[in-house]
């Protein structure tokens, strides 16, 4: 499958750095456990199916900013010790944030 790099829009000032995904007809998987809802948390790939690329691509922005909003603002501090998945969710979205240090914790 050809790679390419997807760029997320930024969310509330917070610029991202680009996810590589791979795209062929109309199916685009994401090769490593990156952002697509810890329902699966222990994935090391997700593939989404789609009719349209636009479409596809609107809804890993959608899945990555519901990421964003619900783990990338969280201080360190707030996760409790023991929320191992939280903890996971956490430092995988914050590695993607260019302006890291904009956000405390």
């Amino acid at each position: 499958m050809p790679r390419f790099l997807f760029q997320p829009d930024p969310i509330d000032e917070y610029e991202f750095y680009p996810i590589t995904i791979d795209i062929h007809l109309g199916i685009i998987k994401i090769p490593t456990e990156e952002i697509l809802d810890d329902d699966a948390i222990n994935n090391t790939e997700s593939v989404i199916v789609g009719t349209d690329r636009k479409e596809v691509l609107n809804r890993i922005q959608t899945a990555f900013a519901r990421e964003f909003q619900r783990y990338g603002k969280l201080k360190e501090s707030d996760i409790r010790p023991m929320d191992y998945e939280t903890k996971q969710a956490w430092t995988r979205i914050r590695k993607h944030i260019k302006n890291i240090e904009g956000i405390k914790g």
